[in-house]
C-alpha cells in the first residue's frame, strides 16, 4: 500500500505472537528499508512504513519464509481477519481452547468458495475472556466464551451452537457477510462493551510483562532490543505488547502513571497527505497540561486514529486546530483556528 511517506506493509502475527527471530527480522527490515518506525494497530497488527516499492514487493516472500503469513494472497487475506485473546494460553482464566479454536477457523477458511473475500475492514474475534473480560475484543463476528460455552455474535444476533458445529457456523456467517456493504457492518450493530479492560502494564501475570507503545509506535531499535533479550511478544488490539520478560525502552510505557498513555494521535503532517499539523509532536508537547485528561489529536477531520470520545479532541485544519471538549472528531468544536500555544492556554485554564 502506498502512502505519503512511501510504501507500507502490514504484518499479522499468528495468535501465539512473535518469536525473537521474527522480531529481529522485522526490526532489521524496518531499519534498512523503511523509516525505522513500527506502528502497532488496533487490530493487533504491525506496520512498517517508508519503504520503496521494490522493498515492499520483496517483503512478502521474506516474511513468509519466517512464518509471518501465507504465500497465497487469497489465503493470507482471509487469515488476517482473525484475531484472538492476547492472553490465550497465558491466562489460566482464558478459555483453554481459544488458540485451538482460532487455528481450526484459520484452517477452515481455506475451504471457503474461491471467490469469497472478506469485506473491507472486516474482523473476526476469538475472545476467550479471563483477565481481559469477554466482550472486550470487538469484531464483526465475535466468538465469546461465556459461562463455560462458546457463543457466536454476528452484530446484535447471538448464536449458541454446539462446540462441534461452531466452526461451520462461523463459515456460514462469513459467507453471509460477503454480501453486506461496509456501511452495514455487523460491528456497527453490536452492543457496546460495558466492562473494564485492565491496563496490562508491567508484571500482571506470571511470565507476563505488559507495555503500550507511545502513540502506537516503537522504533526498530526497540524491537531489535526486545529480540536481543530473547523475549517473545504477543500484540494486543490496544497498541500494546505482552512480553515474557521485562524489557525497558523510551518508547514503551510500562508504568500506569505515565501520562503519555493518555495520548492518541495519527501519524500527522509529513507522513500523511491529508494531515494539516504535526499531530504526534503536538500531542507530546501537551502531556504535562492534561492532568489526567485523555487527548486525541487528529491531523484532519477523518479521525483515523480514533472515532471515540475523549476529554479533549483537537482536529487540525488549514487554519489551525478545532477544539472539542468531551467529544469526538465529528462533534461541533467549542473553538476553531487555534495554534498549539492557544490550545496550551485553554488546557491550563480548564
Amino acid at each position: 500500500m502506498q502512502t505519503h511517506d512511501g510504501w507500507l506493509v502490514r504484518v499479522t502475527p499468528d495468535p501465539t505472537g512473535l518469536n525473537p527471530g521474527q522480531s529481529a527480522f522485522l526490526a532489521d527490515y524496518a531499519a534498512r528499508h523503511g523509516n525505522a518506525r513500527i506502528t502497532l494497530t488496533l487490530r493487533g497488527n504491525l506496520q512498517l512504513r517508508g519503504l520503496d516499492h521494490q522493498a515492499a514487493l520483496d517483503f512478502t516472500s521474506h516474511a513468509v519464509a519466517r512464518g509471518l503469513g501465507m504465500e497465497v494472497p487469497q489465503q493470507e487475506a482471509r487469515r488476517r481477519i482473525l484475531f484472538a485473546s492476547p492472553l490465550a494460553g497465558l491466562d489460566p482464566d482464558c478459555a483453554e481452547d481459544t488458540l485451538a479454536l482460532a487455528h481450526e477457523i484459520t484452517q477452515a477458511m481455506r475451504d471457503l468458495p474461491p471467490l469469497w473475500h472478506p469485506p473491507e475492514k472486516f474482523s473476526l474475534a476469538v475472545d476467550g475472556g479471563g483477565l481481559v473480560p469477554s466482550g472486550a475484543l470487538r469484531g464483526d463476528l465475535a466468538l465469546r466464551h461465556e459461562a463455560g460455552k462458546w457463543v457466536l455474535y454476528e452484530g446484535a444476533l447471538r448464536h449458541q451452537p454446539d462446540r462441534a458445529e461452531l466452526v461451520d457456523e462461523v463459515l456460514a456467517a462469513l459467507q453471509r457477510s460477503a454480501h453486506r456493504a461496509v456501511a452495514d457492518r455487523a460491528l456497527h450493530r453490536a452492543a457496546p462493551f460495558g466492562g473494564t479492560i485492565p491496563p496490562l502494564l508491567g508484571p500482571f501475570l506470571p511470565g507476563c510483562f505488559g507495555a503500550v507503545a507511545v502513540l502506537g509506535e516503537i522504533s526498530a531499535q526497540t524491537l531489535a532490543s526486545i529480540a536481543s533479550a530473547g523475549a517473545a511478544i504477543r500484540l494486543t488490539p490496544w497498541r500494546g505488547l505482552v512480553l515474557d520478560r521485562p524489557v525497558a525502552a523510551h518508547d514503551l510505557i510500562t508504568d500506569p502513571q505515565d501520562r503519555r498513555a493518555d495520548l492518541v494521535a495519527c501519524p500527522g503532517a509529513g507522513r500523511c497527505a491529508q494531515a494539516h499539523a504535526p499531530t504526534q509532536r503536538d500531542a507530546l508537547s501537551l502531556v504535562t497540561e492534561l492532568r489526567g485528561r485523555r487527548l486525541h489529536v487528529s491531523g484532519c477531520a477523518k479521525g483515523c486514529a480514533s472515532h471515540g470520545i475523549h476529554d479533549v479532541t483537537l482536529v487540525a485544519g488549514p487554519k489551525g486546530y478545532d477544539l472539542v471538549w468531551q467529544g469526538s472528531v465529528s462533534d461541533q468544536p467549542a473553538e476553531s483556528g487555534l495554534d498549539i500555544e492557544d490550545v496550551r492556554r485553554r488546557l491550563r485554564r480548564a
